[in-house]
């Protein structure tokens, strides 16, 4: 499954303005996206592409530590990777969301997995755990920004 099909949602055509600049303006800030992976290449590859869009990143190791990010920083976008060892991104995400943590924009916390595993994940699964989005590691830079686009364009309206 590719990982606009992980989505669920249609993408808009490819001449279309990207919705970057339109969504940091709105808010009048940059958006804060928090990536959570244990190995260090893997968060500062993704780190570049989201900072290369404009997004501020901060970068952590494990479930436990974003946790503690989000209850001190917060942020409004959480990108995790599905299997760590402390805590899988399914374990973090569901903590995340039993403790009701919004996003620092006060509308619902975006929450994506990133993983170079999930030809065995379904959409089903997904909308169970409310992820919103789920991107395929490495990815490629174009789809893993249009998923956090659109994740932040969902949680606006929400």
């Amino acid at each position: 499954m590719s990982p606009r099909e992980m989505t669920g949602h249609t993408c808009p055509p490819r001449d279309a303005a990207p919705a970057r600049a339109p969504l940091r303006r709105a808010s009048g800030r940059r958006a804060r996206v928090l990536v959570v992976d244990h190995p260090g290449g893997a968060r500062s590859v993704l780190a570049a592409v989201l900072r290369g869009a404009g997004y501020h990143v901060v970068l952590v190791a494990s479930g436990p530590a974003a946790l503690a990010e989000l209850e001190r920083q917060g942020a409004d976008v959480l990108l995790t990777d599905l299997y760590m060892p402390e805590m899988s991104g399914w374990d973090l995400t569901r903590l995340v969301r039993a403790r009701g943590i919004a996003s620092t924009r006060g509308w619902p916390l975006c929450v994506g997995l990133y993983s170079a595993v999930l030809s065995g994940v379904s959409r089903a699964q997904l909308a169970r755990a409310r992820v919103d989005f789920a991107i395929t590691k490495p990815g490629d830079p174009e789809a893993i920004l249009e998923a956090v686009e659109r994740a932040l364009a969902w949680a606006e309206v929400a």
